[in-house]
């Protein structure tokens, strides 16, 4: 098994038929065919349910597509790193990014290394702050923007901002006397909880014997403001995600909460000492 089989695989794997994959590929498809069945004699599995209407993958064809993904990206950073390693003026940047960290990135000095350095491709890869972290230690990423609380003790860490929680309140809910909230407020209008800090409200509420209604939870920042929108319930979301994501038909209310608060941070594996093109990114925040 080689890179080009693995590559061969993920394009008929992707495009869903062979005759597609053999276009994308710019080959012929009896070709192509052939080291498809090569791969399966040397793996000795089926990996395509073959039909005339076209392939679906088989249990052992989809363990080994996300395999195969991994290694051809680990292939392409290393290949990469290795060519840019000297001053770090050229090559491919992986950066893992969450959804709530629009306001933070690209910033202008980002902006500034990619117009200066055109040779630096950056490939983003979107997941949640425990997704990016175990990209992290799998090395599938070079750095990543998260966003706390998370634990991860094995990371070098530098801090982009920190910021409170707000609410963002549609006008059907918008019967608050005071611009600034308290907590005790929220107990009396239907929430929509970013479950990224469900624990830490529940355990605040707790805390202060209140039971608001948790009429949604939801794995995105920017969804929660969007049912917001929709007349949903109240978001509560960091201050830069409402600024980004709110629109006409919503207020954004600040929380008066202290231990609300939340900090955007880059990190990356603080046993490896980053490549010059990694620093580059690092010091562009």
């Amino acid at each position: 098994m080689n890179f080009r089989q693995l590559e061969y695989f993920l394009a008929v794997a992707n495009a869903g038929q062979i005759t597609a994959a053999a276009q994308q590929l710019h080959m012929a498809q009896p070709p192509l065919s052939y080291q498809i069945k090569q791969l399966e004699a040397e793996l000795g599995v089926t990996l395509l349910n073959r039909a005339t209407t076209g392939i679906t993958l088989t249990p052992a064809g989809q363990l080994l597509r996300d395999y195969a993904q991994q290694l051809v990206d680990l292939r392409d950073r290393a290949d990469g790193q290795v060519r840019s390693l000297g001053q770090g003026l050229a090559g491919v940047l992986s950066v893992g990014v969450i959804s709530s960290s629009m306001g933070a990135t690209p910033n202008a000095k980002l902006r500034t290394l990619t117009r200066h350095y055109p040779k630096v491709q950056i490939r983003l890869f979107e997941d949640n702050t425990y997704g990016l972290i175990d990209r992290l230690a799998k090395h599938l990423i070079d750095v990543a923007i998260v966003r706390t609380p998370f634990t991860a003790p094995g990371l070098a860490s530098k801090t982009l901002q920190t910021e409170s929680m707000v609410a963002v309140v549609p006008q059907k809910y918008d019967h608050f006397q005071a611009a600034t909230l308290k907590v005790e407020d929220l107990a009396t209008v239907p929430l929509i909880v970013y479950r990224r800090f469900e624990h830490l409200f529940q355990t605040t509420f707790t805390e202060k014997q209140i039971s608001p209604f948790i009429a949604c939870t939801c794995d995105d920042a920017r969804t929660a403001v969007q049912w917001a929108e929709a007349r949903m319930g109240v978001a509560i979301v960091p201050r830069s995600v409402a600024e980004q994501a709110t629109g006409v038909t919503t207020h954004v209310r600040p929380i008066r909460y202290q231990p609300w608060r939340t900090t955007l941070k880059i990190v990356w594996p603080a046993d490896i000492t980053p490549s010059p093109l990694v620093q580059r990114f690092i010091d562009s925040y």
